[in-house]
């Protein structure tokens, strides 16, 4: 079903981005405003009935419903005619799987729908869990499905209706009120882990794909993410029924405009502003993530995990968005379900199945079925590597070179788009995340006029990248807004560059000043090989970001010297 969903999407994303990205994928403010107004202008009363999105939902699922009958053995009743009010009056919607065998009390677990999606999303690991022995409640959150209300985004409404589904469950399922858990995928992760440090009554969860802090997801180092923003944003009209402060306050954002105002909104909803209350609880928490997940980058659950003191684990996945998890929805074994059937049935049935005696984290490794694993997060054996940036040549690059630099020298590059990218939105990544194709660029050949180009010598030694690289340089701009991407390369012999891992941010207020630019590139485990080189290109322009104004020409100068050095800094091992 979520595959069929996604192809509804392309196409509407497809003519999103023709009018919201430029040349080089730059945003145009006044073209967003008209893109969001007309969605704005859309009739929340005019979407689609009950009856007519059910049949919409059958017509999409028919690789669930397919597996779903190869799990349905008799063992378990499913009604798919729940519903309950929540306490503003608005009706949510449902489905309830109970085990025929046993006498109960059962343990319970509460699906939560991802964003575009359905309580139907779930029936497939639903029915494995209820062969198991558990009373499994899937519910369309308010906005999505046949549930009524507007879509809140995880927020106070939300948190509501998870508590009066727990009531009807108590009060209509034979559930152990004491072993009750949650999960769910992206929009269904947030929830989770915002349900499991607000409702006392939920005793662990399980979140896939989710975000930690809502802030960083959508505004992280004051730059807005423009694909995975408008996705967003259109999915949420075309599927559900949404409250026009959502996309009135992506594109604030988009304009720099009452920028506090949405942070504030947003860390409302953000498990990150809830970690002492979990802490305080002790309640477990499993994660997965991925590592080319572009919406909730990998650098935004880091430190959410790091701040738990609550038996926890983290796996950090080759992948975009939800595909290292979805296979599960399908039924397929796969190693993020597997760790969570594992964990539901550690922490609410009492299996001994040495799921805790695992490493509490894993990181695939890019490219590879492989893992790195470890005892806790931050690596207690960390080791961190620095190089240090030399400045580029009349008609050289700079260098990437272990040891300090001795030289001064300013570098001066105009904006502009490069061929150093993250590749073409979705399609890129989904070729890499997915498939283990990666996003490549000759590094000779980018243009050093619009962007800086280091290039170190040969490796003498493998080089683990164990984590996230911390670019570090000292900048003036003409422009008082500068926006930078930052992309870390393996090169081969030929000059061809991996794309490995990247960053951006812009700076706001520093016209005319010498200004500290630190960028720190999402979390990845890679092993640089022996006779390969690392290449770090900066330019202004990637599809994948919105930037603070239409195009504009500036210059940025990138200012060398022995005193405020240049700095590549990795976490190692």
């Amino acid at each position: 079903m979520k595959k069929q969903k996604i192809y509804r999407l392309l196409l509407p994303l497809g003519v999103f981005l023709l009018v919201a990205c430029g040349q080089n994928g730059n945003q145009n403010s006044n073209n967003s405003a008209a893109v969001l107004g007309v969605l704005n202008g859309t009739n929340s009363e005019t979407s689609a009935s009950p009856e007519t999105l059910r049949q919409s939902n059958t017509n999409l699922s028919r690789d669930i419903q397919s597996a779903f009958a190869a799990e349905n053995d008799g063992s378990f009743t499913f009604n798919d005619n729940i519903s309950y009010t929540s306490d503003d009056g608005v009706k949510i919607t449902g489905n309830l799987f109970i085990p025929k065998s046993g006498t109960g009390p059962f343990p319970a677990v509460i699906f939560v729908n991802s964003w575009a999606l359905n309580e139907y999303e779930y029936i497939v690991p639903a029915a494995k869990l209820a062969k198991k022995g558990y009373v499994v409640f899937s519910y369309n959150t308010r906005g999505f499905g046949t549930s009524g209300g507007l879509i809140n985004v995880a927020g106070p409404k939300d948190m509501t209706d998870l508590s009066r589904g727990i009531d009807f469950l108590l009060a209509n399922a034979p559930v152990n009120p004491t072993n009750i858990g949650i999960a769910g995928i992206s929009y269904g992760a947030g929830i989770s882990l915002l349900g499991l440090s607000k409702e006392p009554r939920i005793k662990t969860a399980v979140a896939m794909s989710g975000w930690g802090s809502l802030p960083d997801s959508l505004y992280g180092n004051q730059t807005p993410r423009l694909v995975w923003g408008l996705l967003l944003v259109t999915a949420g009209y075309i599927t559900g029924r949404m409250d026009p402060v959502i996309a009135e306050n992506f594109q604030k954002l988009l304009d720099t405009r009452d920028v506090a105002a949405v942070l504030a909104w947003a860390s409302e909803r953000s498990p990150n502003s809830m970690v002492s209350a979990l802490n305080a609880s002790g309640k477990p928490v499993y994660i997965s993530n991925n590592s080319q997940d572009n919406l909730f980058q990998p650098n935004q659950i880091l430190p959410y995990f790091e701040q738990l003191t609550v038996p926890k684990k983290l796996d950090l996945n080759n992948g975009i968005h939800a595909t290292a998890e979805i296979g599960g929805v399908l039924g397929i074994n796969n190693y993020v379900w597997t760790n969570a059937y594992d964990w539901f049935d550690y922490w609410l049935k009492g299996v001994q199945n040495g799921i805790m005696s695992k490493p509490k984290v894993s990181i695939q490794k890019r490219f590879s079925d492989a893992r790195v694993t470890y005892s806790a997060w931050p690596n207690p054996n960390k080791v961190e590597r620095t190089y240090h940036l030399r400045p580029m040549g009349l008609l050289s690059p700079g260098k990437i070179t272990p040891t300090a630099n001795t030289t001064n020298g300013t570098d001066t590059i105009l904006s502009g788009g490069t061929n150093a990218t993250t590749g073409v939105p979705l399609l890129s990544e989904i070729l890499d995340g997915a498939v283990s194709v990666p996003v490549t660029t000759n590094v000779n050949l980018i243009d050093r006029t619009n962007a800086m180009v280091y290039i170190s010598d040969k490796l003498t030694s493998v080089l683990k990248l164990r984590g996230r690289t911390f670019y570090k340089a000292r900048i003036n701009s003409s422009d008082n807004a500068p926006h930078v991407v930052v992309y870390l390369y393996e090169v081969d012999v030929w000059g061809t560059g991996k794309l490995i891992s990247h960053g951006t941010a812009t700076l706001f207020g520093v016209k005319g000043k010498d200004t500290d630019l630190n960028v720190d590139l999402q979390a990845v485990a890679h092993d640089f090989s022996i006779g390969s080189r690392l290449a770090l290109a900066i330019d202004n322009i990637d599809p994948m970001y919105a930037v603070p104004k239409p195009i504009s020409l500036y210059t940025t100068a990138f200012k060398h010297s022995t005193s405020n050095a240049s700095t590549l800094r990795f976490e190692s091992e």
